[in-house]
């Protein structure tokens, strides 16, 4: 049987240790495969003969919502959408006259309407007719058609809402959405981020191009113009972040290597980590852009990372074999460093909530006592005492990375 040793020191990111040369550490040439790992002064030992895969997997869900450098760079302009010809919007009230509404009530309602520039019409329905929206242009104007009923109570009832003679002020705010969005509305609050099925496919796919440069210490605005991005999707720095960017100054950079990744994941890892955040946002206009804004927004991000769309051993299959692990006053750092290479995953850190938290990885150290395991048990272990967890996640071009976060940002299911 013929034996593979490997010893390796450290696996810090200055790799500037050099190998223990004990000759102690190394295994006879009678002895099982094996590859062994030195941690800082403790030896990791893999059997790579031995590839038992784990049939345990996470359990996954994903909430919806779901980062700089000198001062030269603050002059920049941020890029703007193109602009559309001005469209002037007309909005029309059709109302469905219920049996016992009317009249009165549509007199009423006239008087609201006209100071509110709407125009409006009262009949009864006929075959086919229904509370709908509808919208149609017509050289640069646009006409909105909202098509509701005028109940026995004088209450005008729409598809998705419904206004009493005492709401004018929620019907001027709608009528006002309407003048400015058309029929989809304002896209924020809602799923996808306003956009329509289509728009968001439109969107994803042109996220998935694959970063091809080393993205690790760049200055942040630098990496996120490099970044593969569809064109027809602007990027659009809003006036907070430009303002935050300008305080960061020089430590405003990407922290973590995410070459390889997509540019999606790249865009939303490296902001994060700065304290930035990005969704798309659909203008007046009709156009979607990229707008980056702080991470306090109360408004929905883009996620790092999706579920994984296939079981776990399968996707990582390294993660889940059954290898001897032994570790004992190891850096948390290191030991997360050595895993991704071991197990052929990236491990990827959460580090704008590490550091909320008060977490340094460099400053934990772990222990492990020699048993036959999988890496990812191993590593539940070794980080839920910490306050953190590892979670399996993919990016939108399907590549799997173990994401490490605090046990209160955690999004999926342990094992």
């Amino acid at each position: 049987m013929h034996c593979l040793i490997v010893e390796t020191c450290g696996f810090r990111k200055n790799r500037d240790r050099q190998p223990n040369s004990d000759s102690s550490s190394k295994a006879s040439v009678n002895s099982p495969e094996v590859v062994s790992v030195v941690l800082s002064q403790l030896t990791v030992s893999v059997t790579l003969g031995l590839l038992l895969i784990s049939n345990l997997a996470l359990g996954q869900t994903l909430t919806r919502p779901v980062r700089p450098g000198d001062s030269s760079l603050t002059k920049d302009k941020p890029a703007t959408p193109k602009k559309a010809n001005t469209i002037n919007t007309v909005i029309e009230f059709e109302l469905l006259q219920t049996e016992g509404g009317g009249g009165l009530h549509g007199q009423q309602w006239l008087k609201v309407l006209e100071p509110l520039d709407v125009s409006l019409r009262v009949r009864k329905p006929i075959l086919g007719d229904k509370p709908e929206m509808k919208e149609r242009e017509a050289g640069k104007t646009r006409y909105v058609t909202a098509i509701g009923t005028l109940d026995r109570s004088g209450n005008l009832v729409f598809p998705d809402r419904s206004f009493a003679l005492s709401d004018a002020t929620k019907l001027k705010e709608w009528i006002n959405e309407l003048r400015t969005y058309g029929v989809k509305g304002t896209p924020v609050g809602k799923s996808l981020w306003g956009l329509s099925e289509e728009q968001f496919a439109s969107l994803f796919d042109g996220l998935l191009k694959k970063v091809d440069f080393e993205t690790e210490n760049l200055p942040l605005k630098q990496a996120v113009t490099k970044l593969p991005l569809p064109s027809e999707f602007p990027v659009r720095w809003n006036s907070d972040a430009v303002d935050k960017l300008a305080r960061l100054g020089e430590q405003a950079r990407v922290r973590q290597e995410l070459k390889g990744f997509s540019a999606a994941l790249a865009l939303a890892l490296s902001l994060s980590d700065n304290g930035f955040g990005f969704r798309p946002n659909r203008t007046p206009s009709g156009v979607i852009e990229l707008l980056i804004e702080p991470r306090n927004t109360k408004l929905e991000q883009w996620p790092i990372g999706w579920p994984v769309q296939k079981a776990t051993f399968k996707a990582a299959p390294k993660l889940y074999a059954m290898v001897p692990i032994e570790l004992a006053d190891v850096e948390l750092s290191d030991v997360l460093t050595a895993i991704s290479e071991l197990a052929e995953t990236p491990i990827l850190i959460d580090y704008a909530e590490l550091e909320a938290r008060q977490i340094d990885l460099e400053k934990i150290k772990v222990s492990f006592p020699r048993k036959m395991t999988t890496w990812s048990l191993a590593l539940r272990q070794l980080v839920v005492p910490k306050r953190l967890t590892r979670e399996l996640w993919q990016d939108e071009a399907g590549r799997v990375f173990v994401w490490i976060t605090t046990t209160r940002a955690g999004r999926a299911k342990d094992e």
